[in-house]
This record gives C-alpha cells, structure tokens and sequence, in this order.
C-alpha cells in the first residue's frame, strides 16, 4: 500500500532539483553585487528561486537599488555564468531515480524556469542524462504564460504527456516551485536546499534531504528493486582510471594526420573491447592507410608515454578500501593486456591494486572473446576463492560493451558513463550515477560508509 496517491508521471525541476546551480547562481550573483558594494543574503535568494530569469532581474534591481537596467542586469550575469555552468554537477540520487523511472517506462519531464539558452549552459556537460527525459520545458516557452508559482508549466507538462495533473509527482527544490504544483493539483516532493527554513518543506506532500532517501513505491512507481549482492567486479578504463581521455587524445591525433575527426558514434561501438579488434575497426571504419597492426602500434607509441601519469577517478579510492576493509571480495576485469595494466598502475596506484582478490586482463588466455561477450566476468567470477553464482556479482562499468557483457554475465551494472552517452545505451544498466562518489552500498545489501 502506497503512502501517498499512486501516480503515473513525475515531473522535474532543474536548478537546485538536479544540477547543483544555486550554490553558482549564489557565487555568481555575489560577485557581480560585489561590484557595487552589495551583499547577496540567503533570505533575499529564497524569495528568487523558481523565478524567470527576466522577473529576477528585476527584482535584484529593484531590492539593492541597483544602477542598471534589467536587461543589462541579465547580459553581466549571463557573462559570469558562463564560467560557471559548465562544470555544474547532478545532484545525489539524480541519475539513478531518473534512470529507474526511464528504464520503466515512466513519462518524466523537466519543467525549468531556466531560459532555453542557460538551459544549454548548464546541460552542456549533462546529455546523456537529459536525453532520458521524455520531455524539457523551459521558462521562456511562450505556452509558459505565467512563471511559477504559478501551475502553468507543470500544467503545460503535463497536458503534453496526456497524463492528468492529478496523476503527477512533481519534484521540487524551491517553495515556489512546491506552491506551483499543489496549485496545479499535483502531489509534490520536495528536495529542499538545507539552508532552507524547515517550515517551507511542510507545504510538500513529502520531503527528503536528498533524492537517495525517496523511496517510489510510496508514490505507487516501481521499486528499484536492487538484489543482494556479495563480491565486486571492476572495470579499470574510464571507470577506476582516468585514461579515457588519453586513448582520444591518441586516436585524435592519428586521425588528424589524416584529415578525419573521432567520431563518437564509433567510439561507443569500442570502448571495451580488446586492442587488435578496436584497431582494426578504426582502420576499416576511417578508411586509414594502415594494417590494423601498423594502427595499433601508432596508437600505442602515443598513450604508453601518457598512461604513467593517470589519475584515480573520483570515489574510486575510497569505495576500493571501504569495501576491502569489510572483506568483500573485489576483482578487476579489464580488457588492457597485463603489461599495459601494469603501466597505468605500478608508478602511483600499485598500493590501491593490491587490495584486489585477482585481476583479469585482455590477454588472459581464458578470455576467448572481447567485451560486449561476457567471457572476462565469467573467468573474473571463477577465480574468486569461493566462486560466487553470478546473480552474487555486481559489476561496475562505464562502457555500453561492458554493461552488455556484464548483463550477458547474468549479473547486475552499475554504470558512471561519459556524459555524452545517450539513452539507447544507458537504460540497460541496473543503477545509473554520475560517478563512484554517488554510489550508495546499502543499495546491494552491502555495508554502507
């Protein structure tokens, strides 16, 4: 039994909802008052949050008496945002109830105050993530007659999904916003900022500190339903290594001698799979006037001298000696050869790989076949001492091919993508995140931090 009225669709805010833009907005606004002798408080921003950009303008302005004109209010800021947004980051619990919802076919929207050009700032490094969404309206859609808190764009969602206001979940960050749906005749959840007085989150249908925290069955949605696990397989590239941007940079280089530009598409058809098989791929799939070997070479003499230097990804380290001081089990299966596995790992990370239980590359001769084909999870699987059953496995993944074959495997995937991956490849996996920092281990039945 649900706690609340079940739904059928749910219905998103954006700023301070699921990207972390009003601590920017704060810095942002900050140092353009300070300009003039001005400080931006807390209880001023709160009457803001959920407004267009052009009413904010305004009311700035007109608050700190300020000398400009809104227009002009909103061309300085938009300057200073410009540094800003393009390194926002989601929020936790985002991507994964946002993946759950998508994987189940649940209609989800955004409805944003945001402009249709600070939306493309901000998501500029988020496109994977949005293209899950079935639907993004924006603050100056002109079917937006009203900003919030009036209904108009949760209404206006809503009717393009052919769902009954009645039947939306709005989840909100901003006491605009949460007035905005009740008034639609919407349930809302609210996420709301921690500065916030508490007295704003009673309104709301229901409140948690953080999306990790919301539970869909008490809105009647799908229930993640993430089965006990008991050992972990690592991806190394792009998942515990940052090296990702070194094979580009690498490929980008041959190819530019050649007048051709990567192509991502391809990439996505790669990442994972063992050396000799990319390379004669790109040299067939570029039309280069190598043999695949002759490829494979060049591409080598341009990454071995980078891969020394590579760093661990965010949250890899501390999820590594989490896990391996609860004495869970932890394997690596990657598809580098040994000798190259041990160039990215020796000069800085040996300490970190030795707490794995075994490691599985590429050139394992029991790995018959390359990522997408499961054979190097099943091979990593058998070699832990007590041979878990393969539902006992959680694999981590960045890689559309390393997601299939772990699925193949028979067994669950975390995926932290690049966040160019889109929808089609996304979805199969069990859980979506932004990155290991996000990474909740009660999920899988295992010790939390």
């Amino acid at each position: 039994m649900s706690r609340f009225k079940s739904v059928k669709c749910v219905l998103f805010d954006m700023d301070g909802l699921i990207l972390d833009t009003e601590n920017l907005y704060t810095l942002g606004t900050q140092t353009i008052l300070q300009e003039y002798g001005k400080e931006y408080s807390w209880e001023f921003k709160a009457k803001l949050m959920g407004k267009r950009t052009d009413e904010v303008a305004r009311m700035i302005i007109e608050h700190y008496q300020l000398p400009l004109k809104p227009e002009q209010w909103i061309q300085r800021s938009t300057e200073v945002y410009q540094q800003l947004f393009p390194n926002v980051k989601s929020l936790p619990g985002v991507s994964k109830l946002v993946h759950h919802l998508a994987k189940h076919n649940i209609p989800i929207a955004i409805a944003t105050s945001s402009s249709t050009s600070a939306f493309e700032m901000k998501t500029r490094n988020h496109s994977g993530l949005f293209s899950l969404f079935d639907l993004i309206i924006k603050g100056d859609n002109p079917e937006v007659r009203r900003a919030k808190p009036s209904p108009d764009i949760f209404l206006l969602a809503a009717s393009k999904l052919n769902i009954a206001p009645e039947d939306c979940l709005v989840v909100e960050d901003a006491p605009l916003g949460v007035q905005a749906g009740l008034d639609g005749g919407m349930q809302v959840l609210m996420v709301p900022d921690y500065k916030l007085d508490p007295e704003h989150a009673k309104l709301a249908s229901h409140s948690v500190q953080h999306l990790h925290q919301f539970d869909p069955k008490d809105f009647g949605l799908p229930s993640f339903g993430y089965k006990p696990v008991t050992h972990i397989i690592f991806d190394m590239d792009g998942l515990l290594l940052n090296t990702m941007n070194m094979y580009s940079e690498a490929s980008a280089r041959i190819l530019g001698k050649h007048g051709k530009q990567s192509d991502w598409n391809f990439k996505m058809k790669v990442i994972g799979r063992k050396y000799l098989e990319v390379a004669t791929m790109a040299v067939e799939h570029y039309e280069l006037p190598y043999t695949p070997e002759e490829y494979l070479r060049l591409h080598q003499e341009e990454t071995f001298s980078m891969f020394p230097t590579c760093e661990l990804l965010p949250g890899a380290e501390k999820l590594i000696r989490h896990l391996h001081a609860r004495n869970i089990p932890i394997a690596v299966a990657t598809s580098s050869t040994r000798d190259v596995m041990e160039m990215k790992t020796k000069s800085k990370h040996s300490e970190i790989f030795s707490l794995f239980s075994h490691i599985v590359t590429g050139c394992d001769p029991e790995v018959i076949r390359g990522k997408p084909s499961p054979d190097i999870f099943e091979v990593c699987r058998t070699r832990f001492k007590d041979a878990p059953y393969a539902s006992q496995c959680l694999v981590f993944e960045d890689a559309p091919n390393g997601v299939e074959a772990g699925i193949a495997a028979g067994m669950q995937v975390v995926m932290i993508p690049h966040h160019k991956v889109t929808k089609e490849h996304l979805l199969p996996a069990t859980q979506l995140l932004p990155s290991l920092l996000d990474f909740q281990p009660q999920d899988f039945n295992l010790p939390s931090f």
